[in-house]
């Protein structure tokens, strides 16, 4: 009886592998872990919050992190989000190299390009991308018609295969560079439209019949709306097709939000969050069926990495010695908050030191981080601090008039961050006019007028003179004209304040007011 029993469901079984073919048997469902890290900005050690919070993140400590999902989930995916080499000395004295070691030695899978690796021009980053292992991608980045492209290695996408799952890597960065960096710095690279070169380069992908879609962007989520720089919202309503996209640019952390329908997940910056994103696929229905993401913080919780550190240990070291260098000293601390309208003791120090380094009259410029120096010698990691940010120094010739359109336009951005100081010249800035009439009674520094059609040597960054991302319209605008006969120097901010700090330590700034702010209606 057993045996007839037995035979009945051998029959059975054949009769339902006939009747529903063999994929009714092989069906499996296949999960993909995608870890990423993005905005690293040239992190390997340990490094501070914008909260102020010392010793987290870091791409040692990532390192740790990776390190153990690697031996949870076999099937793993690493990428990055962009902006990787420009940041920190360490990175600068490799001109990138180090931070391709480091990729190529925890095995990422692809990484995007960001806009601040066009900040030591594209000479330098075309030899820095020759020299990454690991992919770098980029398909909105071109060249002019008829000129060679310094960054032909940089492809629009990568195909990677997990566990027999074919995944689609593809890279965007933002559309905003040239808003940020000047020509100087591109040379004949072009970027072109995010939806554009998606457009264009979809088909290929998909010629390739992949089974999950990954967009790797170097640009952030706005949930209440797109910018120029970041376009997630558009791109994630024209292209639907994606299952998952990894963003970057704006430092913020996004563990997980559905953007039309699409997962978005972004690891904040300097390697402080780790980005893990699970996907589930069915080889049946050929789709995700799953999607989960989550940040995991990378604080003290996960030890440097040694086996990491040990690879990289000659250029850190290196790097460690030139950051111990003095320079000079402060007899009083300089800070970034203003005890005057835009003025704080850091934005003087920058401004003098630019001044003296360009030979200007006039000097725009704002505080570029939140640091400022204590009392005491001053060391070149100082330097770095108070100047993370290789913008070099252009000079206009430019009438008193067109001096106030850039200050209307730094107007909008009085009690920010971003509002710029000045250097040669004081002003009356009514708060409540209307723009246009907000800046009144510009003058020389000693008070004394100055004519209508007296040119002025104005000095600005090259970030303001690019528009500062928009901010500064009407510099990119009067930097344009022929008039203005811009002269780019090629002295960078952080060279003239270390060379202002070894000629005038040790050194007591006094801050002055230089803008009178009416706040009392018309």
């Amino acid at each position: 009886m057993r045996t007839k029993r037995r035979h009945i469901q051998i029959l059975l079984l054949a009769l339902c592998t006939v009747a529903f073919g063999p994929t009714a048997l092989s069906a499996r469902h296949v999960s993909i872990t995608i870890l990423h890290t993005t905005d690293l900005h040239g992190r390997i050690l340990p490094t501070r919050d914008y909260d102020g919070t010392d010793n987290v993140g870091g791409l040692l400590r990532c390192a740790t992190a990776i390190e153990q999902l690697r031996a949870e989930e076999p099937n793993l995916l690493l990428v990055d989000g962009g902006d990787l080499y420009q940041g920190t000395l360490a990175s600068f004295m490799t001109r990138g190299q180090l931070m391709n070691d480091a990729l190529a030695w925890l095995g990422y899978d692809a990484w995007v390009l960001g806009n601040h690796e066009f900040d030591w021009g594209v000479e330098v980053l075309s030899a820095a991308v020759e020299g990454s292992a690991v992919p770098v991608l980029g398909a909105n980045v071109g060249a002019r018609p008829g000129a060679d492209n310094p960054l032909s290695s940089v492809q629009p996408f990568v195909i990677r295969e997990v566990d027999g799952v074919r995944v689609a890597l593809v890279g965007l960065t933002t559309d905003a560079i040239p808003n940020w960096s000047r020509r100087h710095l591109l040379g004949d690279i072009v970027i072109t439209d995010s939806v554009e070169a998606l457009q264009a380069v979809l088909p290929q992908v998909r010629a390739l019949r992949p089974d999950v879609m990954v967009l790797l962007i170097h640009q952030g989520y706005r949930p209440f709306g797109d910018s120029p720089a970041n376009q997630i919202n558009r791109i994630a309503r024209q292209f639907p097709e994606f299952d998952l996209i990894v963003g970057g640019h704006s430092h913020q952390p996004v563990d997980g939000v559905l953007v039309n329908g699409i997962l978005y997940s972004q690891a904040g910056y300097y390697g402080i969050w780790l980005g893990k994103v699970r996907l589930v696929y069915d080889t049946v229905t050929r789709s995700v069926e799953e999607r989960h993401a989550q940040l995991i913080h990378i604080a003290d919780t996960y030890e440097p990495h040694e086996g990491l550190r040990a690879a990289l240990r000659g250029d850190l070291e290196r790097a460690e010695k030139a950051a111990a260098v003095e320079l000079g000293s402060v007899t009083e601390a300089l800070e970034t908050r203003s005890r005057a309208t835009g003025q704080s003791g850091i934005q003087t120090l920058i401004c003098r030191a630019v001044a003296e380094a360009s030979g200007a009259e006039i000097v725009l410029h704002g505080t570029l981080s939140g640091e400022g120096l204590s009392p005491g010698a001053v060391y070149e990691r100082d330097v770095w601090r108070i100047v993370p940010y290789e913008n070099t120094i252009g000079v206009v010739q430019i009438a008193v008039a067109e001096l106030q359109e850039i200050l209307e336009d730094n107007a909008d951005l009085l009690g920010g961050s971003q509002f710029m100081g000045v250097h040669g010249v004081q002003y009356d800035l009514h708060a409540y006019a209307e723009p246009g009439r907000r800046i009144r009674n510009v003058r020389r520094a000693d008070g004394s007028s100055i004519h209508p059609r007296t040119r002025l040597r104005v000095a600005m960054n090259s970030y303001v003179l690019a528009s500062g991302g928009g901010r500064f319209p009407a510099a990119r605008r009067i930097a344009d004209e022929p008039m203005s006969r811009l002269v780019m120097t090629g002295i960078d901010t952080r060279a003239a304040v270390r060379d202002y700090m070894r000629r005038h330590s040790p050194l007591a700034i006094e801050v002055q007011d230089a803008v009178r702010l009416l706040r009392s209606p018309e």
